[in-house]
């Protein structure tokens, strides 16, 4: 997963790495960018709030010390108003942070910056080759098709019994 301060400090550097990989994840980050300024505008105010509570607290302290009971209800109410407003900021920032996060996690990490840009696999340059390809007289099965031959899997039953995405070894597989 992408960091958030990777993406704030090195906005164009990660856009064009996704870029590279052309699945058009390169938006995403804007996103990212617009969600975690909100959420961190959000955890300043929060924050600026929780300080003036604080302070209000202690300011009826001093009021119920000096027997100002009306003053001191008043900032009691006072401080429950800014209690809601802090309830409120946390609960918007637990959302925030859930669609950040979710952006996140669906936005690949970027490649290498020695991964060569390509559409897709012809793209790849041949680095080395060993030796020569083998040429048969008959089609050669893939792992799969020669399990299922030899009686080493069973993709059909293991799907009646499990879901798809599982496999039921038979015999010696």
């Amino acid at each position: 997963m992408l960091d958030v301060k990777v993406i704030r400090e090195k906005t164009d550097w990660v856009r064009a790495r996704l870029a590279a990989r052309n699945a058009g994840d390169e938006a995403k980050i804007q996103q990212i960018l617009d969600l975690d300024d909100a959420r961190r505008k959000n955890l300043a105010e929060s924050e600026a709030l929780k300080a003036q509570r604080n302070k209000v607290s202690k300011e009826i302290g001093a009021l119920m010390g000096q027997k100002k009971i009306d003053e001191a209800n008043a900032k009691k109410k006072e401080t429950a108003d800014i209690g809601r407003k802090i309830s409120d900021l946390d609960k918007e920032l637990v959302e925030i942070e859930e669609k950040r996060q979710d952006i996140l996690l669906r936005t690949p990490n970027t490649p290498h910056d020695s991964v060569p840009t390509g559409k897709d696999s012809n793209d790849n340059p041949v680095i080395k080759v060993y030796g020569e390809k083998p040429v048969y007289n008959f089609k050669p099965l893939n792992h799969i098709e020669l399990c299922e031959k030899l009686g080493l899997i069973d993709f059909a039953r293991a799907t009646k019994i499990s879901g798809r995405g599982f496999v039921l070894y038979t015999n010696w597989g």
